[in-house]
């Protein structure tokens, strides 16, 4: 078995896609169901109930099921609304009006504005911009304009074709939601966890293990896209466990990683230690010396140690799928220097995320902080069902 795979499996009633290298679980991702309404989805929704005090309004977008959309919207009424964010725990699903739709070269929306990937050198963004206002224009849409557009080989052109493309089809949507019944799926992008799949696939991972014939046989199937039909299996080689006697939950230690994953505290190669703690509204984390405080120079290992705890903390933002507000207690150091180049190991330790993760600064107490956009639900609330 190679150093760089992954493990889809069932684990504690959840559908969970391990992602292992070197020993290590570096992302973790939890599903309720493989039969899945994906974020972006545009539905045929019937608004129920406006709440004029919050200027919101429930909505009904499965026969049973309730979300609700920041908008004051006329009681019976169906129209098509896109899934923002999904349930969770007590929280209902919110939907938005502002219809869009994400392509691999741009976004397409309602918004009526010209923006560029934070990714595109600062240099090329304006030229980059005014290129697609005209396309704004023209077709009176806002563009996003992502990294792929800049980096890909003839991206520009590949952008404004899909761009045209995508605008035909929220065309589509919205004269097919005028004569199809309510609770109809209008559009639906590919299942998170074959986007989960293509993600990891450009981090190295090759292969994919599985005991589980669901997960098989959904796998080999193919999913539409913008793009054409997308299967998992042309991909990646997928590998079927069958070994009765080792279960590939117990074969890979998931109880040990998935209760590492999920501890407050996590221990680092020089010996400290980082804990981490999730309150209401942030998360908190700590960087403890433990025995590097006897040494005889301080500033020099303080921040050898701060530099390897920023990047760990970028790890465990993404195997714990933390969001929001991030404040990190470093060890104090004396030279501002040495907070230069620990801010310049936290960019560059951030600068791979998946998400939008943000170093906002240090505090006049030389409190890290940073931000990281929300997509999904944290780890420890999709195996716990609270935080």
């Amino acid at each position: 078995m190679a150093d760089n795979f992954a493990v889809f499996t069932i684990y504690d009633e959840k559908y969970v896609l391990m992602h292992i290298k070197d020993g290590r679980a570096e992302h973790i991702y939890v599903y309720d169901s493989l039969d899945e309404t994906p974020v972006g989805s545009i539905i045929n929704c019937r608004a129920e109930r406006c709440v004029d005090n919050i200027k919101a309004t429930f909505i009904q977008y499965e026969k049973n099921s309730t979300g609700f959309i920041n908008k004051a919207m006329k009681g019976q009424s169906v129209c098509p609304l896109m899934l923002k964010k999904e349930a969770y725990d007590d929280k209902k699903a919110l939907f938005t009006d502002k219809l869009s739709i994400a392509g691999k070269y741009a976004v397409v929306s309602d918004d009526r504005s010209v923006k560029v990937s934070s990714l595109i050198p600062k240099e090329e963004k304006g030229a980059i911009a005014e290129k697609f206002q005209a396309l704004s224009e023209k077709y009176d849409i806002g563009i996003i304009v992502r990294t792929a557009a800049y980096y890909d080989e003839d991206g520009i052109k590949k952008a404004e074709d899909e761009i045209v493309r995508i605008k035909n089809l929220l065309d589509d949507i919205r004269k097919r939601s005028l004569h199809t019944p309510q609770y109809t799926v209008l559009y639906s992008p590919l299942p998170s966890y074959v986007e989960d799949i293509m993600y990891l696939q450009g981090s190295g991972v090759s292969i994919i293990v599985t005991d589980n014939e669901e997960i098989r046989s959904i796998l080999n199937s193919k999913f539409d896209s913008l793009s054409g039909p997308v299967s998992v299996s042309d991909r990646v080689s997928l590998r079927f466990y069958e070994d009765k006697l080792v279960g590939l939950c117990n074969l890979y230690s998931f109880n040990a990683k998935i209760s590492e994953a999920l501890s407050k505290k996590v221990y680092l190669k020089s010996g400290a230690y980082i804990t981490i703690e999730h309150t209401e509204s942030l998360y908190a984390v700590d960087v403890n010396s433990a025995s590097n405080d006897k040494k005889a120079d301080r500033e020099e290992t303080f921040l050898s140690v701060n530099k390897e705890a920023a990047v760990e903390i970028a790890r465990q933002l993404i195997l714990r799928n933390m969001s929001g507000m991030i404040i990190i207690d470093f060890i104090n150091m004396r030279r501002d220097i040495s907070y230069d180049e620990l801010e310049k190991t936290i960019r560059d330790a951030v600068s791979s995320d998946r998400e939008m993760t943000r170093f906002i600064g240090f505090t006049a107490l030389k409190l890290c902080e940073l931000t990281r956009s929300r997509s999904g639900r944290s780890l420890y609330s999709a195996l716990r069902g609270s935080k």
